[in-house]
């Protein structure tokens, strides 16, 4: 990639969609094409963005699976065009500004911000960050961003934690299981967490998990969530699905709550031939709840409001433990969301440009 020429706005654009899961970085590439935009071309409202780091999440799985490996949650009309820049959640800093409520210096986050060095934006499409210098910009993406807000939700607002009870979560050392693990000691539960390699449950550990399964070797996983949860779990959440998700089921107890986060085993496989879950009547007679949880609906409510207030507050009392895995330029943004998909990661993938 030619990084010589600062008047070339490097971007990363979908060259294709891919037809079995997120399975490799060919399916996008880098333009060195356009040229990078100036204040001049600024109209009222806009400003220019100097893009510091990108978020790489599961969500964007939706946008470039083609349409037949889609499941039914998805629209077919969300999937990205070919050729156009992609985007992501990201933050960056204001170079220039014809804006009215942006100043140049200004911390931005924004939920489309474009893979590209920078990026002229509407000013409704941004919201601006404090100016705190304690917080990093990354840590927008990260323990002060959606993964935090999503685990919060799945704890506070729709697993309706209480002191003594017990919370499994899968994918425990990632971005939101990390969040989830740390939230709900921080209410007097009893957390179990999963994760799949020995660096990763020691990880889990660390940050104040009871007890960790390593998936990968623990053998039978209904049997290995009984041998550390032998009073039952009331709240399971999900990120992962198929087999372990209905393993977890036969180990729920009366009134228990499963947060469906994810879908990391399952989501855009042949549904021919993926695993399909047996247990849901286990979730009759002990009148489980099984909900759905997806961050967007309750951006700008009072859940977000509480969460802004809780988390920061832990923050600044050094309460929440937070990893991050950072991969550096632009360039490496498909691969970093490939690694994702694969189980490379260890914490809340970003890409610092």
């Amino acid at each position: 990639m030619n990084t010589s020429n600062s008047s070339i706005n490097t971007r990363i654009v979908l060259r294709d969609y891919m037809p079995k899961g997120v399975t490799s970085a060919s399916y996008f590439s880098v333009d060195e094409s356009q040229e990078a935009p100036s204040p001049d071309s600024l109209v009222d409202g806009q400003v220019l963005v100097k893009v510091f780091a990108l978020s790489i999440d599961p969500h964007l799985r939706i946008y470039i699976l083609a349409s037949e490996d889609l499941p039914s949650l998805a629209d077919p009309g969300l999937l990205y065009p070919l050729g156009k820049t992609f985007s992501s959640i990201g933050v960056g800093t204001v170079i220039a500004s014809r804006s009215n409520k942006f100043c140049v210096g200004d911390r931005i986050r924004g939920s489309e911000l474009p893979w590209q060095k920078l990026a002229v934006l509407n000013e409704g499409s941004i919201e601006k960050l404090p100016s705190d210098a304690s917080v990093s910009l990354q840590d927008y993406l990260g323990v002060l961003g959606m993964p935090s807000f999503t685990a919060y939700l799945g704890v506070v607002t729709v697993g309706k934690a209480k002191a003594g009870e017990t919370l499994l979560v899968s994918a425990a050392s990632g971005a939101v299981g990390q969040v989830v693990v740390q939230l709900a000691k921080a209410r007097g539960l009893r957390v179990i967490g999963v994760a799949g390699s020995d660096e990763k449950t020691a990880r889990v550990k660390s940050i104040g998990a009871d007890a960790v399964i390593n998936y990968k070797t623990c053998g039978d996983y209904a049997q290995a969530i009984k041998a550390v949860a032998q009073e039952g779990i009331d709240i399971y959440f999900d990120s992962v699905g198929g087999s372990f998700l209905d393993a977890a089921l036969l180990n729920l107890n009366n009134s228990a709550r499963v947060i469906l986060c994810g879908s990391m085993t399952t989501f855009g496989a042949d549904k021919t031939a993926t695993y399909g879950i047996k247990n849901l009547d286990s979730l009759i007679v002990k009148e489980v709840t099984m909900k759905g949880l997806f961050y967007l609906p309750h951006i700008r409510t009072q859940a977000e409001a509480d969460f802004i207030q809780e988390t920061t507050r832990m923050v600044s009392q050094g309460l929440i433990d937070f990893k991050i895995d950072e991969r550096v330029g632009l360039e490496n943004a498909p691969q970093a969301l490939v690694d994702l998909y694969e189980g490379k990661n260890f914490g809340k993938v970003i890409v610092r440009l």
